[in-house]
C-alpha cells in the first residue's frame, strides 16, 4: 500500500491511498467465496457455485463490496502509519472503479488537530487556595441534610399540612373530557416538594384521610405539553393517607444506623466528605485557570468538526436529560435544538480548544495511559458501584467507552504534570 499526504491547511489533510493489485485480488476472492456460501443457485450446493456464474450474476454487487472492504481495511492503516489524529469522518473520493489485477486508488479528506508548539505550561503561575473543613456551620448543615434524607413518615389522623407526605388518587378533566394520561392512582408525594402543579398541591393542605375534593387547576402557559398549556382543568382528588415526617435524633444511635460507632465518628466522616468536596472544587478551579492560560498563550486554528462533535454531544445530553426528567427547564421554548445550539456554541468551541492544548502537552511530554492505570480506574469504579471488575471492564470495551475513560485518566495526568511544574 502506498500513501501520500497533501496538506490542505493546518487542520485539513488529503490522503491519497493506493492499494496493490495483489491485495485487491485477495479481497475480491474473499468476497466471492463468502458469496458462494450464502447464495442458492439451482444445480449447485452452497459453497460450490463456480466463480464464473457468480461473476455473471453478482459482479456489480461484488465490486461494491470489495471497494468498501478495501477502504475499511486500508484507511485505518494509513492513519496509523502516518500518525494522524482525525477529528472528522473521512470524505472518500473514488475516481475509478476497482478491477482484478489492477491497483485501486482513492482519496480521503479529513480534519485533524492542528500541530502546536505548545508553550507556557512549564512554570505556570497559579494560585492554590487552602482547603479546610473546620467550619462548624458547614458540618451542622450537612448533618441536618443527612437527617432529612433519613427521615421517615408515620401515618397520622389529622388534616394534611406543609411537609407532610400524602398518598393520593387524582384525575383531570377539561371541558368534562378526561385529560390524556391525567389519571393516577396511589401517587406518593410530599406537600411542598413541588412535584405537582401548585393548585393541586395546595388543595391537599387541610384534607384528611378518605376525603375527596374537586379542584380547579390552571396549567402554566409554558407547560411542557402544549395541548394543556394555559388551560384550566378540573381535578378530582382523593387523599388515601396522610403521613407526618419524623426526623431522627442527632445522637449515637443515629450514627449506628449509618453503620458508624458514634456521633463523633459521623461528624469526622462528614468533615472528611466536605474536605474532599472542597478539594475537588479547588482542583476544578485550577484546571479552568490552567486551560484559560494555555489557550490564551497558544494560538491555533480549531477544526470545525471537533467543535461540532462537542456541540452535538452537549445538545443530545441536555435534550435527553429533559426528556427523562433529570433536567428541569423553566421555559420549554428555550430547550429547542436551535436555542440549545446557540447556547452551547461558545462552550463547544472552548472544549475543543481545551482538548487540543491538553493533547499537545501530552504528546510533547510523552504522557500516556498504561493498561495498569486503566485497570486501577475500572477497579475504583467497580468498587464504588458494587460491580464485578471483569464484567465491568468487558462492558466498557464492548461499548467503546474504555477510550473515554482513558482520555479522562490522560487529562488528569497532564494536569498533575502542569500543577507539579507550576509556581
Amino acid at each position: 500500500m502506498k500513501v501520500s499526504i497533501e496538506d490542505l491547511s493546518p487542520i485539513k489533510k488529503k490522503i491519497l491511498v493506493e492499494v496493490s493489485s495483489q491485495d485487491v485480488d485477495k479481497e475480491m476472492d474473499a468476497v466471492y467465496q463468502e458469496l458462494s456460501e450464502k447464495v442458492s443457485i439451482d444445480g449447485f450446493r452452497k459453497g460450490k457455485v463456480p466463480k464464473g456464474i457468480l461473476e455473471t450474476r453478482y459482479k456489480e454487487y461484488v465490486l461494491g463490496e470489495v471497494v468498501s472492504k478495501v477502504i475499511e481495511t486500508s484507511y485505518p492503516q494509513a492513519i496509523r502509519e502516518n500518525s494522524l489524529s482525525p477529528v472528522s469522518r473521512p470524505d472518500i473520493n473514488v475516481k475509478e472503479g476497482i478491477e482484478r489485477g489492477k491497483p485501486f486508488s482513492y482519496t480521503a479528506t479529513v480534519e485533524v488537530k492542528p500541530p502546536i508548539k505548545i508553550e507556557g505550561y512549564i512554570g505556570m503561575e497559579l494560585k492554590r487556595e487552602t482547603v479546610t473543613a473546620d467550619d462548624d456551620d458547614e458540618v451542622e448543615k450537612a448533618l441536618e441534610a443527612l437527617r432529612e434524607r433519613n427521615a421517615y413518615y408515620n401515618e397520622v389522623d389529622r388534616p394534611a399540612q406543609e411537609n407532610d407526605a400524602a398518598l393520593i388518587d387524582f384525575e383531570g378533566f377539561i371541558d368534562d373530557k378526561p385529560i390524556k394520561n391525567g389519571k393516577t392512582f396511589d401517587f406518593y408525594t410530599v406537600i411542598g416538594a413541588k412535584r405537582l402543579l401548585p393548585d393541586l398541591e395546595n388543595a391537599m393542605i387541610g384534607m384528611k384521610k378518605g376525603e375527596e375534593k374537586e379542584v380547579k387547576v390552571k396549567f402554566p402557559a409554558e407547560y411542557s405539553e402544549k395541548e394543556l398549556a394555559d388551560k384550566e382543568a378540573l381535578f378530582k382528588l382523593k387523599v388515601k393517607a396522610v403521613k407526618e415526617r419524623d426526623m431522627p435524633k442527632l445522637d449515637d444511635e443515629f450514627a449506628k444506623d449509618l453503620k458508624l460507632d458514634n456521633l463523633a465518628q459521623l461528624k469526622d466522616k462528614i468533615k472528611e466528605g466536605i474536605r474532599l468536596e472542597k478539594e475537588a472544587a479547588e482542583r476544578a478551579r485550577l484546571k479552568k485557570e490552567i486551560l484559560e492560560k494555555l489557550i490564551e498563550r497558544n494560538s491555533f486554528e480549531t477544526p470545525p468538526s471537533l467543535v461540532a462533535n462537542y456541540l452535538q454531544s452537549m445538545i443530545s445530553r441536555t435534550m435527553e436529560g429533559i426528556k427523562q426528567g433529570k433536567l428541569k427547564v423553566e421555559d420549554p421554548t428555550e430547550a429547542t435544538y436551535e436555542k440549545l445550539r446557540d447556547k452551547y456554541a461558545k462552550v463547544a468551541e472552548t472544549r475543543a480548544k481545551e482538548e487540543i492544548v491538553l493533547d499537545a502537552v501530552a504528546k510533547h511530554e510523552n504522557i500516556s495511559v498504561t493498561a495498569e492505570e486503566l485497570d486501577l480506574k475500572v477497579k475504583q469504579i467497580a468498587q464504588q458501584s458494587y460491580q464485578n471488575f471483569d464484567s465491568l471492564k468487558r462492558q466498557l470495551i464492548e461499548q467503546g467507552t474504555d477510550s473515554i475513560l482513558m482520555a479522562e485518566i490522560l487529562e488528569d495526568k497532564v494536569f498533575d504534570f502542569i500543577i507539579g511544574k507550576a509556581r
